[in-house]
């Protein structure tokens, strides 16, 4: 069997474009069997003619590509860039690259290891453009879940612009876990960084990262793409890439992920990620509420101090399982909202997005109130705030000049001895996980004091009951404006 390089490569371009073997076989002048045999691997063309026929092979291609409107896609799938003039010229050059790998494979004695594939690139510039390039075009391609492991630190990463390389991926069908370290020595002397944390997972809502302590991991400078790829990076003085190593040999990526991964391990991570909190008598929701202080960063509407008759409505449109579980959590709250300390902050962009759409995320349920029952939910917050003295509302208004708010789609919630983040699943497209349970003590109470410092922010303002209600009087006919033209 003839290493399928070659092979695979051709197969992949009469996958995408649709191309048909009779027709293939017509542009390069051979039977069709001989077609077959070249994507099947167990052939290969003539040394003499492939030039030609990979010549023919690449323009037929591209005309198809051109013909089917798929040049986007086709540059996010295959490695060839997007500024090529000749598209025909880049295809063939691309199956001929992959005949000279095929025709090395095959020359390589048996009794010699073959080296590993792998590529070299140097320069900030063309290091920071392959990186982009091979994560987009890898990720965006996954056949099925992916795991990404970093072994590096994530704000070191930031600062190289690392991030930003997952720009512009699109996982419908398929997830996509983050393992990477934090150092959280350097995250306790500068709590800004956390901003950093927040900015990024806040952005990619469709992908689940979980935190490692640096302590704990190997800083090997590796970016591996479980079964697809290996890069051993290396950074400057103030970091930015310079170079990295490319190692896409399968075997020996395995080789590299089985050595570097943390899965059996005794590596504990800072976070995990869940579907749900659970809301049975042991479950995680159950623990977090029998306390009696709590802080909550609320970025998607507000779900505490519901009237009775939204969650009737709740309890109509969900499962009987859940149901139960939500009539639970209604009691629950109702015994911590009357007596507990309670710190909500809100940025006033949560707040207009909530006014205008109704839309919470209560417990897993997703539910959006109707002009009515919003109306009701501000006399509910109002006669709750009369009932518990200790209840504190902070607002921090968005403005053009902060750099902290751009569209906060994560909230944060503590009771000062654990917490979670959770995100706004309206905007998550695929099956990522919604929830960031936070395992650390050190790390939470890291986040924690992040939250908290927002409240010295100029714009920063906290609300008594009278001044709410105040507020409420003021703008009470525009809200009700608002609300009158969903009606």
């Amino acid at each position: 069997m003839i290493s399928d390089g070659y092979a695979s490569t051709l197969k992949r371009l009469i996958t995408f474009t649709q191309a048909k073997f009779i027709s293939l076989a017509d542009i390069v002048g051979y039977d069709v069997s001989y077609v077959n045999k070249w994507s099947n691997g167990t052939k290969l063309p003539s040394s003499r003619y492939v030039e030609r026929i990979n010549e023919e092979m690449g323009q037929y291609f591209a005309d198809l590509i051109i013909k089917q409107q798929k040049k986007e896609k086709f540059f996010k799938t295959f490695p060839i860039t997007s500024d090529t003039e000749d598209l025909g010229f880049e295809i063939s050059q691309y199956l001929c690259s992959a005949y000279r790998s095929t025709l090395n494979q095959n020359h390589t004695p048996k009794n010699k290891e073959s080296r590993p594939a792998i590529k070299v690139i140097t320069g900030h510039h063309d290091t920071a453009a392959f990186l982009a390039d091979v994560l987009q075009k890898s990720i965006q391609n996954l056949e099925g879940d992916g795991e990404l492991l970093v072994l590096g630190e994530f704000n070191t990463l930031y600062q190289a612009g690392f991030w930003k390389y997952l720009e512009n991926i699109e996982l419908e069908s398929t997830t996509l876990t983050i393992r990477v370290g934090l150092d959280l020595d350097k995250l306790e002397k500068d709590i800004s960084l956390v901003q950093n944390i927040y900015q990024i997972i806040n952005h990619f809502l469709d992908f689940d990262f979980v935190f490692y302590d640096m302590h704990d991991i190997d800083n090997a400078n590796l970016i591996i793409l479980k079964g697809s790829f290996a890069v051993q990076y290396a950074l400057s003085n103030p970091p930015r890439f310079n170079m990295c190593t490319y190692i896409f040999d399968e075997p020996t990526v395995w080789d590299i992920y089985e050595r570097f991964s943390f899965t059996g391990t005794s590596k504990k991570a800072l976070t995990s990620i869940a579907s749900s909190l659970g809301m049975d008598d042991m479950g995680y929701r159950t623990a977090f509420y029998a306390t009696n202080s709590f802080f909550f960063f609320l970025a998607n509407g507000f779900e505490f101090l519901l009237p009775h008759e939204v969650f009737e409505s709740i309890l109509e449109s969900t499962s009987p399982e859940k149901a139960f579980s939500i009539q639970r959590l209604c009691l629950t709250w109702e015994e911590v909202l009357d007596v507990s300390e309670i710190e909500f902050l809100m940025p006033t962009t949560s707040l207009l997005r909530y006014v205008e759409t109704g839309y919470i995320y209560l417990a897993d349920v997703q539910y959006a109130l109707t002009p009515q029952e919003r109306k009701a939910h501000i006399q509910s917050v109002l006669e709750g705030m009369q009932k518990n003295p200790h209840m504190v509302m902070g607002i921090l208004p968005f403005s053009c000049g902060d750099s902290e708010y751009k569209g906060e789609n994560v909230s944060f919630y503590s009771n000062y001895k654990t917490g979670f983040l959770k995100k706004n699943k309206r905007y998550i497209k695929n099956n990522a996980h919604p929830f960031y349970l936070i395992i650390n003590p050190q790390f939470h109470e890291i986040i924690l004091h992040y939250f908290k410092s927002l409240k010295e922010l100029p714009t920063y303002h906290q609300y008594t009951l009278d001044q709410v209600t105040q507020k409420y009087k003021q703008y009470k006919s525009l809200i009700d404006r608002t609300l009158s033209l969903q009606e």
